[in-house]
């Protein structure tokens, strides 16, 4: 994930793991000065893993990962086998193009949906299988520009169909060509929040919480995209977390008492911590892995007791921490993150641009870096994407050695074997927008972290919602919207 300008010796998983390095030999006394700068220093000398990329097979170019199998460019994914260009899912099968699902087969292009089967374009669906162009249903099969259905089967527009009626429509929409994906996708944005009234958050099984998107969670203040978790405060993107508050990207590990943590799993009582996995009682540390009682630490795995790479017997080491906290405290930095310019990365790399999207010009301004663009490798054909053929059965194996140009954004992007060949499994039309760009969209889709108060549309109850008021969607309580789907 680091690119050839970073200062830093960067390793592969087998040597990072492996005894021919010790990280403590990079170790230094900690001055009595100040405490960021002094690990600025270390920062440039430790090696650093390449990937977060733990017990996969063929699987190299996935990023926070786990136990996968035949993946390619997925992110925060973890049991998942024959999957591409997803981010933070799990336990799902030759899936493209997914934003947080689970559980799920032969899906492309859905979000936040579990246990689906050969489905395109789902959003917030459950138990569904050969559905398109749909979201909130639950239960449904051969459905098509649904919402909020529950238990149905051949229906368009939430209207009852024929099974030969509903083939008959399924098949004039030309879903193999991209100019009939594209519409059927517009008319899907377009339709639905006007016809279909909408939840005003999406708690399932939920106690006290608020926030939106959450299942299973109690007493949760002010949370998204969260499941399985308890007590917690300010916290994006949590699985089976509990009493823990400012954190990002935590699971699937439980953890418990963190603060100001990010990318993390299985850790206590830790606090600013990005990258550190089965842990506990650790400071201001960073791609630590089954270390305890670390203070400032980069790249140790199995240590204990260590301020800056160093290691120290338990008393002196209780001491010097004790030291080191007074000082952070009398700079009015103890208890916060990372300052920004000890990040390796371009903001445009980073997870800030999921949520905090700045162009070029603003990130430098505010001090950022900012990481431009590689040239691409030689192939040998490169195509604009608008000459591409329209159906799918028109696209020949030589594409795989070509190199097409976003209609987007202008980058370049190439179609891999696997990904031609779930096209084509699918019958779907090659993608005219590079990967990165798919995600974005896809992002765009989701409700902001915010809450607004407004009425229910139908009983006009005051009611917290993740729907602004300008939007154009019905919004109702979870009262009223029962009553709709059931």
């Amino acid at each position: 994930m680091y690119s050839s300008a970073a200062p830093f010796p960067v390793y592969c998983s087998a040597c990072f793991y492996g005894d021919k390095w010790d990280p403590l030999s990079f170790g230094v006394e900690y001055e009595n000065s100040s405490f960021f700068d002094q690990l600025a220093k270390l920062y440039e000398r430790v090696p650093r893993l390449a990937i977060m990329n733990k017990q996969s097979q063929n699987s190299d170019y996935c990023n926070y990962s786990y136990a996968n199998k035949n993946c390619y460019q997925t992110s925060g994914s973890h049991y998942e086998e024959d999957c591409l260009y997803g981010a933070y899912s799990t336990k799902n099968k030759d899936c493209t193009d997914s934003l947080w699902i689970y559980g799920s087969e032969l899906l492309y292009e859905c979000m936040f949906s579990k246990n689906c089967y050969r489905s395109i374009y789902l959003d917030h669906c459950e138990d569904c299988r050969d559905c398109l162009f749909s979201r909130d249903l639950k239960g449904c099969s051969s459905c098509l520009f649904c919402s909020n259905l529950r238990q149905k089967r051949h229906c368009v527009f939430n209207e009852q169909k024929t099974k030969d009626e509903y083939e008959r429509i399924l098949a004039s929409l030309k879903l193999d060509t991209y100019s009939g994906l594209e519409a059927a996708r517009r008319a899907q944005n377009d339709e639905l929040p006007r016809r279909f009234p909408v939840r005003a958050l999406y708690h399932v099984q939920c106690e006290n919480c608020e926030g939106d998107t959450l299942n299973n969670c109690k007493n949760m203040r002010s949370c998204y995209y969260c499941s399985d978790s308890e007590d917690c405060s300010y916290g994006l993107q949590l699985d089976g977390t509990y009493s823990s508050m400012d954190l990002d990207y935590m699971g699937y590990d439980r953890s418990e008492r963190c603060y100001q943590t990010i990318g993390c799993l299985g850790l206590f009582d830790c606090l600013a911590c990005n990258a550190c996995w089965d842990g506990s009682g650790l400071r201001y540390s960073q791609y630590c892995f089954s270390c305890n009682d670390c203070f400032g630490c980069l790249s140790l795995k199995r240590q204990r007791n260590c301020i800056l790479n160093k290691k120290y017997e338990q008393p002196a080491y209780e001491k010097l921490v004790s030291e080191i906290i007074g000082d952070l405290d009398q700079a009015g930095e103890w208890g916060s993150f990372f300052p920004t310019n000890l990040s390796p990365f371009g903001y445009n790399e980073s997870m800030a641009q999921d949520w905090a999207s700045l162009s070029q010009k603003v990130a430098l301004e505010k001090g950022y870096k900012w990481k431009e663009d590689e040239n691409i490798s030689e192939v040998s054909k490169i195509i604009d994407a608008k000459s591409l053929p329209d159906s799918i059965d028109e696209i020949p194996d030589d594409i795989l050695n070509w190199a097409i140009h976003c209609v987007s954004t202008g980058r370049p992007f190439r179609i891999v074997k696997k990904e031609l060949e779930f096209y084509r499994k699918l019958r779907l039309p090659i993608p005219r927008i590079h990967p990165d760009e798919r995600h974005r969209i896809r992002k765009a889709l989701r409700n902001p972290r915010k809450l607004w108060n407004r009425n229910c549309a139908e009983c006009r109850k005051p009611m917290s919602t993740s729907y602004s008021p300008e939007r154009p969607e019905k919004v109702l309580c979870e009262e009223c919207y029962l009553k709709e789907v059931y």
